[in-house]
């Protein structure tokens, strides 16, 4: 039932980014020859920036959460320390505020430190906003390793960096890679924020789609189905390339014994 909702539309945002503008507006009009000239101005044209501002402070952003996120579930997981509990309740926290709630501070204290308009301003929030998400996924993942293989490593002589890059890390390689994905995901998807921190030059392709949208009738119907296209694909491909990490990671501390 998702599926024969979510795939006649992504089915039809393909072809309507390769329908000829004489025919655009005609839904009847499902034969005819192809134009792929929408997708090459977007490579000569400004869109490409939009697109790789997405695409970098996305991957960049979700590759510096992985790494905070995942010592702090190893934290959580293989120490033990007073409070453990309700830190762990703070960390998640943030995840469950209105993102507008912490709209109007976070923008002063970009322009406050001089980011408005960069990518590395995206790179910051990006990291943080996705860091409890993948704190959650990575410990719910972490459990799932015995504690008697750090506690071997330890009584060896092992250090505990030594420990989490030799053994814990590696074993947990769904896990980081489903959080990552999913990291990745949201900040691909993230409109709010990137509009208000940017303009011109870190502008991302989320943004950069509002371009197109002056209102019902002034709607530029084939620079919108192409712009849908390309930001859905590299979140399909992900998807796909890696399903069944994404499975097992997301399975996991689901069956017990």
């Amino acid at each position: 039932m998702v599926l024969a909702w979510t795939l006649p539309a992504f089915f039809y945002l393909a072809l309507l980014s390769v329908k000829p503008e004489r025919i655009m507006v005609e839904r009847s009009a499902l034969i005819f020859w192809p134009t792929f000239e929408r997708y090459r101005d977007i490579v000569v044209s400004d869109l490409g920036l939009p697109i790789w501002n997405s695409l970098l402070t996305s991957t960049a952003g979700a590759l510096f959460t992985l790494a905070l996120a995942s010592l702090a579930a190893v934290t959580f997981t293989f120490l033990d320390f007073r409070g453990k509990a309700l830190l762990f309740l703070l960390m998640l926290l943030p995840r469950m505020f209105p993102p507008v709630t912490t709209l109007i501070p976070i923008q002063l204290a970009m322009k406050t430190l001089g980011l408005i308009d960069t990518r590395a301003a995206l790179i910051i929030l990006f990291t943080g906003f996705q860091i409890p998400l993948a704190i959650w996924i990575m410990r719910t993942y972490l459990d799932e390793i015995p504690r008697e293989l750090a506690e071997s490593a330890a009584i060896d002589g092992a250090s505990i960096p030594a420990i989490v890059a030799r053994i814990v890390l590696p074993l947990a390689g769904p896990g980081l890679l489903a959080a990552f994905i999913l990291a990745f995901i949201f900040n691909w998807n993230e409109f709010l924020f990137p509009l208000i921190v940017t303009s011109f030059h870190a502008k991302t392709g989320s943004v950069a789609i509002m371009n197109f949208a002056g209102g019902y009738k002034k709607l530029q119907w084939g620079s919108l189905a192409v712009l849908g296209v390309v930001m859905t694909m590299p979140v399909i491909l992900f998807v796909l390339a890696f399903r069944a990490a994404l499975i097992r990671g997301f399975t996991a501390g689901a069956l017990k014994g």
